[in-house]
Parts: structure tokens; C-alpha cells; sequence
């Protein structure tokens, strides 16, 4: 099997590159939050502008509702198992469902590709 190459790359580290300055942003805002609430917005704001930076390069070459899906779901499911870990939150068993069908629906998403029209031959 081919290993891929940087140009079908590409766009997948831009795209992953994103979640985690969101995931970092969101996670900064509360985790500075009562030490310095300028410093939390400015966590948050710098994480989400970057993220948004970072997903426009990735939808230059990833479908646009198959990247938001994956930086959407990624996302959520990381801030709520950080919260979980960092900040003691709660994670009751509807909240690890709900993550589940996150999951479940962005690979529904993704495996529902269609089929590449047929070229013409004139």
C-alpha cells in the first residue's frame, strides 16, 4: 500500500491542526478563567480565530459539510472529556452517548461518499 502523499495530507493536518487550537482555546478560557479573566478571553479568542484559519485552508480540499462534521464532533468530544479530566465535570452515561453518536454520525458522514460521475468520452 502507497503511503499518501503531502498534498493529500495536507488539508487532513490542517483540518486536525484547527480542532486542537479549538480544543486548546476553549479549554484555556476555562482553565483561566478565575486567574485571569482577560487572559481566558484571550485564549479563547486567539484559539477559535486560529481554528477558523486553519479550517478555511482545510475545506479548500476536504468537502465543506464533511470537515465542519469532523471539526465540530472532534471538538465537542474533546472538550467535554477535558472538562471531564481538568476540571472535574460531570460525565454522566447520556453525555458519553451523546459523544457516541457524534462519533457515529460524522463516520456516517464520511462513508457516505458519493460515487465519482462518469467521464465523457467526447
Amino acid at each position: 500500500m502507497a503511503s499518501p502523499s503531502p498534498s493529500t495530507l495536507g488539508p487532513w493536518i490542517y483540518l486536525f491542526a484547527g480542532i486542537f487550537c479549538e480544543i486548546a482555546g476553549t479549554t484555556g478560557m476555562r482553565a483561566l478563567l478565575y486567574v485571569s479573566p482577560e487572559l481566558s478571553q484571550a485564549s479563547a479568542t486567539a484559539g477559535i480565530v486560529v481554528s477558523y484559519f486553519l479550517v478555511s485552508r482545510a475545506v479548500e480540499r476536504i468537502p465543506m459539510g464533511l470537515a465542519y462534521a469532523i471539526w465540530s464532533g472532534i471538538g465537542t468530544a474533546g472538550v467535554c472529556l477535558l472538562s471531564f479530566l481538568l476540571f472535574q465535570e460531570a460525565m454522566p452515561l447520556a453525555k458519553v452517548a451523546g459523544i457516541a453518536f457524534v462519533i457515529a454520525g460524522m463516520l456516517a458522514i464520511n462513508l457516505d461518499k458519493p460515487k465519482p460521475a462518469p467521464q465523457d468520452r467526447n
